[in-house]
């Protein structure tokens, strides 16, 4: 087996240990990240349960987390986020009854990642006050996924973490086709996240009403022991970016699975609320890094509905 030392000598890899020659020169995916200390607070913020799901493609990394089948978050951070970014896509067999089938490029590489160990590695730099820069490596099946994160200072510090991958567990599919929604609306970030800071968070749920006629978005709040409150939101408030909508829709969700949300729209630049008929909510957060670059949180929602209904949100 090659030793290392090309590499070492290089910088590209410090612990000689962590990879071979050999195996560098298979890796499927590598980027590197000058401004991460926003990709790691997001990261934190949906780490609501530990297993995600990693994908690689061309475009960028999407980290993806589901609780209960009910709530499911996706982090996007897309190419234009990384100041390096190389994916090399593997080969599969297609499926089909000619034995000289070619081999076709497959667009994206999933496996499963304890989401803590991995904000846990990235939190060992941030907040140091040095320029630093994050560099990603994922050889493939069954490899680790290796963080190298070097901070520029007197001692030019490297910190190497190897975090275990896993087969990728099955989430639900949500499908929410914007062009066949019922309503959407887009409000700026602070002002959407301070109105919901000011809800009382001891409420059981939160009823989301979108409509073309008066008032327009109306957050009904639903409490303990009965007690209801709303929040009525024009097309003429400061707050609201745009808004369009075909027909009223009313629905109500777990305000728990808000105060999930919440904790990415403390960053948010811009969100947006859509739903379809069955009331399947998709809330985007769009969170500006210091680069100009934009990363991205996708919410699915669940209404408060029945099992039947239920399954009807993920068969569309």
């Amino acid at each position: 087996m090659l030793n290392t030392k090309p590499l070492y000598e290089k910088g590209i890899i410090r612990d000689r240990k962590m990879l071979t020659q050999s195996q560098f020169s298979q890796i499927q995916f590598s980027s590197v990240l000058h401004e991460f200390e926003v990709f790691y607070n997001v990261a934190k913020a949906i780490n609501f349960v530990d297993d995600s799901i990693i994908q690689l493609s061309t475009d960028g990394m999407k980290i993806v987390v589901e609780e209960s089948k009910s709530i499911q978050a996706a982090l996007y951070v897309t190419r234009s986020c990384f100041s390096e970014y190389r994916m090399a896509q593997p080969k599969r067999k297609m499926h089909s009854n000619d034995d000289d089938a070619e081999d076709v490029e497959q667009p994206v590489v999933s496996f499963g990642l304890n989401l803590k160990a991995f904000t846990d590695c990235l939190s060992l730099l941030v907040g140091s006050g040095y320029d630093s820069n994050l560099k990603i490596i994922y050889k493939g099946d069954g490899a680790p996924l290796v963080l190298i994160l070097k901070q520029h200072g007197d001692d030019d510090l490297v910190t190497e973490c190897s975090v275990k991958t896993m087969e990728p567990l099955e989430m639900l599919d949500f499908e929410l086709d914007e062009e066949q929604s019922c309503s959407k609306v887009n409000v700026k970030g602070p002002e959407f996240f301070m109105l919901l800071s000011e809800i009382d968070k001891n409420c059981n749920e939160v009823e989301v009403s979108l409509s073309p006629n008066d008032p327009h978005f109306k957050l009904t709040i639903f409490g303990e022991i009965s007690a209801e409150s709303c929040v009525e939101i024009t097309d003429n408030s400061d707050m609201l970016i745009s808004f369009q909508s075909s027909t009223t829709t009313t629905n109500r969700y777990n305000f728990a699975h808000f105060k999930l949300v919440m904790r990415t729209l403390a960053l948010a630049s811009q969100v947006s609320l859509i739903t379809n008929r069955n009331g399947l909510l998709k809330i985007q957060v769009k969170i500006a890094n210091p680069d100009n670059s934009d990363i991205f949180v996708e919410y699915f929602i669940m209404s408060q509905c029945d099992t039947d209904d239920t399954q009807d949100l993920t068969d569309e």
